[in-house]
């Protein structure tokens, strides 16, 4: 762990060094039947339990699906054949993210081999009781896109007495209250008052990489600031017929309509529909809810950080089993990866609370746009690490690639500066 957390990127060999016995040793640890997933994790998932009680504030789990694909014509041990000279397979994460968006790690992994089994709404489910059986004293509030849009999952959730608000992934017939006529549930949605006025900044989205169903669902765009419209009710929905009878009948929940006023030409333009059962009686609480849901975006980011700033997906292990437990490894550091942007947002914590002597010493002579005085704030040190990487101080706040890719090359001259200092 020590020489993967110095480049999480760099292929096993080349993190453990030169020596045979090491890496021999490394291989062994990751293809051990005796070793797991679950046990690797452990200790992280305990941190960031212990991270989430200490932040004091009522905790958001992201909860989302992500497919890793493994290159290669030859067959992979209980990995499913995706195409031609692809294999992988399915993985939930719950990630611990505070209301501002901190990411405060890894509460849960479970991953699918094949399909089948389980039916989607119990899949999203054991996820949920995997984070929760950590945090349900905190009561967190559970945030997932629109691929657990289930009814069973919503009752679920609702007899736990967990919060939750997920996506909408389709129009469908609700009631407006138990005892009126069925209606389209965006004909009850665009009616609805208006609740909330918001300008958000839209980020750009690019094609490249993206599977055609993905670029279905997240058509490119460029980047620009949008103005939304939000609207707010309370509906029943109705049981689907095809749920047996042991399910509730109805469910009570809030529906809020997200809309973009006036895009721009020829564009379609934003919406989001969310279930949830958070209130949504005042502008504040629209708000609050709103915003719970943007947290979402944070799981997006560390599946960047875990499938390209520590290059998951290019290992060359030949199980599942194997892959899993370099999981284990890995999903800590993307999580660190993904922190430092956190770091580099804190304008009151001390640069030498993230930094050791030496490395601020090195950095104080690379800086040259950010002058960085005795004491430091660690907000003016990572940004300092950020432009050395490569960040323009126009292009407003650093992303982790950039601050990471800064980092190395500091960690880099700090490693020449104590040898140079040990010669003399």
């Amino acid at each position: 762990m020590t020489a993967l957390e110095r480049n999480p990127a760099a292929s096993f060999p080349a993190a453990v060094g030169h020596k045979t016995a090491d890496r021999e040793a490394a291989y062994r640890l990751l293809n051990n039947e005796r070793v797991d997933l679950d046990a690797l994790i452990a200790p992280h998932i305990a941190q960031s339990v212990r991270r989430t009680e200490a932040s004091g504030a009522r905790p958001i789990v992201v909860i989302d699906k992500t497919e890793l694909v493994f290159a290669g014509e030859s067959d992979r041990d209980d990995l499913v054949r995706l195409g031609a000279n692809r294999q992988g397979f399915d993985a939930f994460f719950a990630l611990a993210v505070s209301p501002t968006r901190t990411p405060l790690g890894v509460l849960a992994i479970n991953s699918l081999a094949t399909a089948g089994g389980r039916s989607a709404a119990d899949e999203w489910h054991a996820v949920v009781d995997a984070a929760g059986d950590k945090i349900d004293h905190k009561r967190p509030i559970y945030v997932m896109d629109r691929e657990a849009d289930a009814y069973a999952l919503f009752a679920m959730l609702i007899a736990r007495k967990r919060d939750f608000v997920v996506r909408v992934a389709g129009d469908r017939w609700i009631r407006e209250h138990e005892s009126a006529a069925p209606e389209m549930l965006r004909d009850v949605a665009t009616r609805a008052p208006v609740s909330l006025r918001r300008t958000v900044k839209l980020t750009r989205r690019s094609k490249l990489g993206k599977a055609p169903d993905a670029r279905r669902r997240h058509p490119p765009r460029e980047g620009r600031e949008a103005s939304l419209v939000v609207r707010g009710c309370s509906i029943t929905l109705p049981r689907p017929r095809k749920l047996p009878k042991s399910t509730p009948s109805s469910l009570s929940i809030h529906l809020l309509q997200v809309t973009e006023e006036n895009p721009p030409a020829g564009l379609e333009p934003v919406e989001w529909l969310l279930f949830t059962t958070l209130p949504i009686d005042d502008e504040r609480a629209v708000a609050t809810a709103l915003d719970t849901y943007r947290a979402r975006w944070t799981i997006e980011e560390y599946f960047k950080a875990l499938k390209s700033g520590c290059s998951y997906e290019k290992r060359q292990l030949e199980s599942r089993h194997a892959l899993l437990n370099a999981l284990g490894l890995l999903a800590p550091l993307a999580w660190r990866l993904l922190a430092l942007r956190s770091v580099a947002d804190d304008p009151n914590a001390p640069a030498s609370a993230h930094l050791d002597a030496d490395e601020l010493h090195v950095l104080r002579k690379l800086s040259h746009d950010v002058k960085l005085g005795a004491a430091p704030t660690a907000a003016e040190a990572f940004l300092a690490i950020a432009i050395i990487g490569g960040h323009f101080k126009q292009n407003g706040r650093p992303g982790w690639k950039v601050i990471w890719t800064g980092f190395q090359k500091l960690l880099d001259r700090v490693e020449g500066y104590r040898l140079a200092r040990a010669e003399m």
